[in-house]
């Protein structure tokens, strides 16, 4: 998966102290490019592996304020804006759905007008979800870019709003805008509200423990065991995200797409292209952690599964039903061959690649 050479240039990432935009600053300023950083939270920038500090500005901007985004873009006009910032966790969204959208969808619309009235030869990438797909109506589907839309929490439908909107704006004003659709992508940079970091940060005290400590610990407490989604590598997605806002370049390199190539800008659905029941995450987890599982995962309720570890019996992985979403869709599949095939994005699956960096990281 060989990355191509660009020109650097000057970029703008909102949400930069997040996983994906702190793996995109790093990346940006090992290729030589200037970097705005702008996040809520500039002290997690701190720790960045800054070969040149005179090429990253750190800023404190909220994304709920666009205007205070205008004298930025005006002044530096940018080369290339990614947008990672808003509400990020799809739980969180129902106990917030006015502040996700806010930050999710109504900032977007602020953006997209400030680049083609300020600065309209900027290329510009919005961080959409998988999440937008929902659940199909006629059963199992594996999802493009062309897929409807049927979003079922407050976190997708802003998600899916931005999305179409981005769409409008490129369509109407020519502007080179282009969404990643990202399925799940995970790191030790996850903050401790996420799933996958929930469950890696219990395995981590378990290993701390005694053997009389193991005995006495609280087993994990999940939601549905049986959702399916698509895991990846966060760093690899970031590679896609770049190769996303570079397309033209990219899918000029395809030689067999240049010939037919319209030079417009497309979106691109980034996943690994195989799904795991979070059940699967979980054993993985505890068995990288030195910890084997024996399962029940009889019944279709999602409360009756669970597991004990196998040396003891001990209850290991509960289900309450409290964490057990009604809106949830059980499966989301993609189909991430066209960006494979126009860009030459080719992620690394399975499980263990990122809890492996949890683990050993955090």
């Amino acid at each position: 998966m060989s990355a191509m050479a660009v020109k650097p240039g000057i970029a703008i990432v909102t949400g930069a102290s997040g996983q994906d935009g702190y793996f995109l600053t790093e990346r940006l300023l090992a290729e030589g490019w200037t970097v705005h950083a702008i996040s809520r939270h500039p002290e997690a920038l701190g720790r960045l592996s800054v070969t040149d500090a005179a090429r990253i500005f750190i800023h404190q901007l909220d994304l709920t304020q666009p205007k205070t985004f205008i004298e930025l873009v005006k002044r530096v006009q940018p080369d290339e804006f990614y947008n990672l910032a808003g509400q990020s966790r799809v739980a969180e969204s129902f106990s917030h759905p006015l502040y996700t959208w806010q930050t999710n969808a109504e900032a977007v619309v602020h953006l997209l007008e400030l680049i083609r009235r300020e600065s309209p030869q900027t290329r510009f990438y919005q961080a959409s979800s998988t999440d937008m797909f929902g659940a199909a109506r006629d059963g199992a589907v594996r999802h493009h870019e062309l897929s409807a839309l049927l979003p079922q929490s407050p976190y997708a439908s802003a998600k899916a709003a931005a999305h179409l909107l981005c769409r409008s704006y490129r369509e109407i004003y020519g502007l080179r805008i282009a969404c990643g659709i990202l399925s799940n992508h995970e790191s030790h940079r996850r903050p401790a509200s996420f799933l996958s970091r929930k469950v890696v940060d219990h395995v981590l005290r378990l290993k701390q423990l005694s053997r009389d400590g193991l005995r006495a610990a609280q087993p994990l407490v999940m939601g549905n065991l049986k959702i399916r989604r698509d895991w990846g590598f966060a760093p690899d997605y970031v590679d896609g995200m770049c190769r996303i806002i570079r397309q033209l370049d990219y899918r000029a390199r395809q030689a067999a797409a240049a010939a037919e190539d319209d030079g417009l800008y497309r979106d691109y659905v980034l996943g690994t292209g195989v799904t795991h029941a979070v059940w699967e995450m979980v054993d993985c987890a505890f068995r990288l952690g030195g910890f084997a599982l024996d399962w029940n995962l009889e019944g279709d309720e999602p409360a009756s599964w669970g597991a004990h570890f196998s040396d003891s019996g001990k209850t290991a992985v509960r289900v309450d039903p409290a964490l057990v979403r009604v809106a949830e869709p059980l499966v989301i599949e993609v189909d991430p061959s066209r960006a494979t095939r126009d860009l030459g994005w080719v992620p690394r699956p399975g499980l263990e690649i990122f809890l492996t960096d949890m683990l050993n990281n955090l």
